[in-house]
């Protein structure tokens, strides 16, 4: 009698154990991926466009954003804001479905918004920025509208030059 008492008692313990480990495995936040994976400076020299503005310098920048995660992501935004002097020259983004597929927008000069839907498992989304006027080469990548995951920056570079990116929070981009 005891014992079937203390059955019950412990494997009604040992389940909800087990029940909890498992909820807080399957449902951590998880973490997708955004790698440089190149970057090269297309003009020390200051140039000026037909437009007749004049930038200090230009440089190129190239990010992978790879889904991680194990399972497929429906819509969510994602952010990349470079330092406060800089400008966005031209921005591209290359994935399996096409070229500039998805919506995107240049809230600030300096601040690249894109809206990502359906990015399944595994899947690979290729950034390309031509950027005007850096000076401390700082870089914050944040998503919005999302649930479940963040997104963690890698650096992927092949060392050509001495060259220091710096990926920052999105509070220490601009510091006041």
């Amino acid at each position: 009698m005891v014992e079937t008492i203390l059955a019950i008692i412990l494997g009604g313990f040992g389940g909800t154990v087990g029940t909890i480990a498992y909820t807080k495995y399957t449902s951590k936040i998880q973490k997708m991926y955004c790698y440089c994976i190149d970057e090269d400076i297309m003009s020390k020299l200051p140039i000026t466009n037909d437009d007749g503005t004049t930038h200090k310098n230009i440089h190129t920048k190239e990010f992978l954003l790879k889904n991680t995660t194990n399972i497929d992501q429906k819509n969510f935004r994602v952010i990349f804001e470079f330092e406060a002097g800089a400008i966005i020259l031209k921005h591209t983004n290359k994935s399996k479905i096409g070229v500039d597929e998805f919506k995107s927008r240049l809230p600030k000069p300096n601040e690249y918004s894109v809206r990502i839907k359906d990015f399944n498992r595994d899947d690979e989304i290729k950034f390309i920025f031509e950027i005007a006027n850096i000076v401390n080469n700082k870089i914050s990548i944040t998503e919005a509208n999302c649930v479940g995951f963040k997104i963690t920056h890698k650096d992927k570079r092949k060392i050509k030059a001495n060259s220091k990116l710096t990926f920052v929070s999105k509070e220490n981009i601009n510091p006041e």
